[in-house]
């Protein structure tokens, strides 16, 4: 299913990749006079799909090549070479896709596809009279939708640098915790890292608490009115090996 929206709107469920979609649609449309109106395609690696659209026509024009696998975009992103329709009343092709932009006043269209690091994005640009989008005029489209899939890919590199970097603070704070912990149950117990470990495990279990909550109130706690407890688990602990 392809998530489009409107020119400036935010997509449902798209939090992560509008609103360039919509930037790149703007700055498309410049590229050439004749054009007045510009849809963006994006496909991730996933399979899933985004997009924008200038004028809700064109993202319903979108969304019928999605569900069809016809017209110029659908085309350019199978193939990865610019598909132009320079008049759709003499063009034979996508029947589908040819009637519908034809009733919303549409002569001609050009789609200009970027593949790269697993995504692929397409660029359509619509005309109301025949029209046929110069070469260099695509060369100028095509760099300004790699400029934006660059710059999707480094977010997305970015995000997940910083949820790696966030799960490796969490994961040294509760180890941090755990090793607080087991000072405290080898102070109060008299007893090894290991028969400590061994009573945070079953407290653990006990509790059905993870381990590292377990050792965070024990720290809170400084152990206080815990070492009758601790002291039964150790034995548990001893007499199950």
């Amino acid at each position: 299913m392809v998530t489009l929206t409107r020119w400036g709107d935010a997509a449902p469920g798209a939090a992560a990749v509008a609103p360039w979609p919509a930037r790149l649609c703007g700055r498309a449309m410049r590229c050439s006079a004749a054009c007045r109106g510009a849809a963006v395609w994006l496909r991730l690696a996933g399979g899933e799909v985004h997009g924008a659209a200038t004028h809700p026509d064109l993202a319903l024009l979108a969304a019928v090549q999605e569900e069809t696998g016809e017209g110029p975009c659908a085309e350019a992103t199978r193939s990865l070479r610019t598909v132009v329709a320079a008049d759709l009343v003499a063009e034979p092709r996508w029947p589908v896709f040819r009637v519908a932009a034809l009733e919303r006043g549409l002569r001609s269209c050009a789609a200009v596809p970027v593949a790269a690091e697993g995504a692929a994005v397409t660029v359509t640009l619509y005309a109301f009279r025949p029209w046929r989008l110069a070469a260099a005029e695509a060369e100028v489209v095509r760099g300004l939708a790699a400029e934006a899939v660059a710059g999707l890919v480094g977010d997305g590199a970015r995000a997940a640098a910083e949820a790696e970097a966030a799960q490796l603070r969490a994961a040294m704070v509760s180890r941090a915790v755990i090793d607080q912990a087991l000072g405290i149950v080898m102070h109060l117990l008299d007893c090894d890292a290991t028969d400590a470990f061994g009573v945070l495990r079953v407290l653990s279990q006990r509790t059905n608490r993870k381990l590292n909550t377990v050792a965070a109130r024990l720290v809170r706690e400084r152990g206080r009115g815990a070492t009758r407890e601790l002291r039964r688990l150790l034995g548990e602990v001893r007499d199950g090996r």
